[in-house]
Order: structure tokens, then sequence, then C-alpha cells
């Protein structure tokens, strides 16, 4: 019976995870590589290297630096020419960015650069959702990270 029992309950937390993995934005802070620039508009296609946090694709990206300019959604991510689903501290990927919203796309050059750091934009819900479903895939770096970014967009 107590099987059955954490079955359910593990079952249960997974089919959450799933409902609300949307609204999970993990943290990361993105460094563009000057040489991996192939495409610079709608969509954006562009080698980073993952300073710090995990990149995963559906991770809405601005530049703080630039009065935190929104540039869009990460919809991909490549490593040697293979799609993955996330990246992590250390790795150099291939990022392809694409803008949904209703704005101008933005335009690598004009809007931002490769001196600029580019981090996944965070939210209050953000921040709530990770805490309640996502926690056992967060590490404390990711969480010191979540905790800069949070002074940054100044969330209370």
């Amino acid at each position: 019976l107590f099987d059955q029992f954490m079955g359910y309950k593990d079952e249960l937390l997974q089919r959450r995870k799933e409902e609300n993995k949307n609204s999970a934005v993990f943290p990361c802070r993105l460094r563009i590589l000057p040489t991996c620039i192939f495409n610079t508009r709608d969509p954006i296609v562009i080698g980073v290297t993952v300073i710090n946090g995990v990149l995963k694709a559906g991770t809405p990206i601005c530049v703080p630096s630039k009065e935190f300019v929104y540039i869009g959604v990460v919809t991909s991510i490549e490593i040697n020419n293979k799609q993955i689903d996330s990246a992590s501290t250390g790795l150099d990927v291939c990022i392809k960015i694409e803008n949904f919203g209703g704005e101008a796309p933005k335009l690598y050059g004009r809007h931002f650069d490769e001196n600029d750091v580019l981090v996944s934009k965070i939210t209050r819900e953000s921040i709530d959702v990770l805490k309640e479903f996502f926690r056992d895939d967060m590490t404390k770096e990711n969480w010191k990270l979540i905790v800069e970014l949070k002074k940054l967009f100044e969330i209370m």
C-alpha cells in the first residue's frame, strides 16, 4: 500500500512538473562567441558559452547592460550539429533565439553585441515554480545565480 502511494505521489509530481515546465525559467548567464555569429536577425543564431546556470529550450533571454532589452526565446540548442535539451556551465553551444512577441525583432550589432552578457529573464512567478516543482533539478550554484538575478531585476 505504501509503495502504491509513493508511486502515485511521484506520478502526480511528474504530471504537475509537466504542466508547469513552460512557466519555469532556469537561470543562466551567457557570453557570446564573436566568431560564431550565423544569423543576426529573426531568428538570431549565435554561438554562446554558458558562464553559469542551465540553458534550456524555451528560456527567455534579455540583455541587462542595454536596459534589459528583451531579445526573444531560445527555441533550439545545438552542440556539434546535434540538438540537445539543455546546456550546463562551461559548454559552448549554438542557440537559435526567436521573437514571438509583438515587438520588432532585435538585431545583433544594433541592440546588443559580443561585449554584452545575455541572461535568462526570470520573474517572481518563474522563481516560485522552480521552488515548488523543480527544486531537485536545481544546484546550489543555480540558486546563487537566482539570487544575483533577483537583485539585478529588482525582484522582491
